[in-house]
């Protein structure tokens, strides 16, 4: 009886440097004069660095190290999903419902004994609460 494998669970197997340096010799020996690197050995070469250094990267696969960092990043960024931001580092805190909305209340009574309450919460407001007071004391008049 012959194992199923589950390919979903495994482990993606990355080239080793010594791999893509000889993808890069291939290619090489067979490129047009001074023509670019094909965007498939760039994502190559960015893949190792998350095992090894720009550096070593760069030296071992004979490229510029500016250029190389420029492709990782490059790769970071298409590899973030879209609405994110790369990590820096930084924690975003949602404090929208943290804080506290701001609350008075306000109890009246006249001498003739009405009763008036006023209860706001939040920010500004489209009337004047000192106002509405005034109009309740001066309505016993």
């Amino acid at each position: 009886m012959r194992e199923s494998h589950n390919l979903i669970n495994a482990p993606a197997v990355r080239p080793t440097l010594e791999a893509v340096r000889h993808q890069f010799e291939a290619w090489r020996k067979r490129r047009h004069c001074r023509s670019r690197i094909p965007e498939d050995l760039w994502e190559a070469a960015a893949d190792l660095c998350q095992e090894h250094s720009l550096c070593e990267v760069s030296r071992g696969l004979r490229l510029n190290y500016s250029d190389l960092k420029h492709h990782v990043q490059k790769s970071k960024d298409r590899g973030l999903a879209v609405g994110q931001h790369p990590d820096l580092g930084f924690v975003r805190l949602d404090l929208a419902g943290a804080i506290a909305v701001p609350e008075c209340l306000v109890e009246m009574e006249a001498p003739n004994g009405a009763r008036m309450r006023m209860s706001f919460k939040g920010g500004p407001r489209d009337f004047d609460p000192v106002e509405l007071g005034r109009a309740f004391w001066r309505q016993g008049e």
